[in-house]
C-alpha cells in the first residue's frame, strides 16, 4: 500500500500538474520569441538574396557588353586589314 510519505516522496520527485502547466507556458513563450528570431532571419536572408540577384543581373550585363566589345573590334581589325590589302600598305603587327 502507498503511505502519505511514499506520496510526498513522489511529489517531490515528479512534476504535478499545476507545475507542468506553468513550464507548458513557458516553452511557448520560448517558442514565439525563437519563431520571431526566425523570422527575422528569414527577412535577412530575403535582403540578401535580392542583393546576390541584383549583383548577378550586373555581371551578367558586364559579360554581355564584353562580349559585345569584342565582337565590334573583331570587325574593325577585318575591315583595317581589308583596308590595309586593297590600299597596299604593311601593317606591322
Amino acid at each position: 500500500m502507498i503511505t502519505d510519505a511514499d506520496v510526498t516522496k513522489l511529489k517531490d520527485v515528479f512534476a504535478t500538474k499545476d507545475e507542468l502547466s506553468e513550464l507548458r507556458g513557458d516553452v511557448r513563450i520560448g517558442f514565439g520569441e525563437m519563431n520571431d528570431k526566425i523570422d527575422s532571419i528569414a527577412a535577412t536572408l530575403a535582403r540578401i538574396e535580392n542583393t546576390n540577384d541584383r549583383y548577378s543581373g550586373n555581371i551578367q550585363d558586364l559579360k554581355t557588353e564584353n562580349s559585345m566589345g569584342t565582337i565590334h573590334l573583331a570587325r574593325h581589325d577585318r575591315q583595317i586589314e581589308a583596308l590595309a590589302v586593297a590600299t597596299k600598305i604593311i601593317l606591322p603587327h
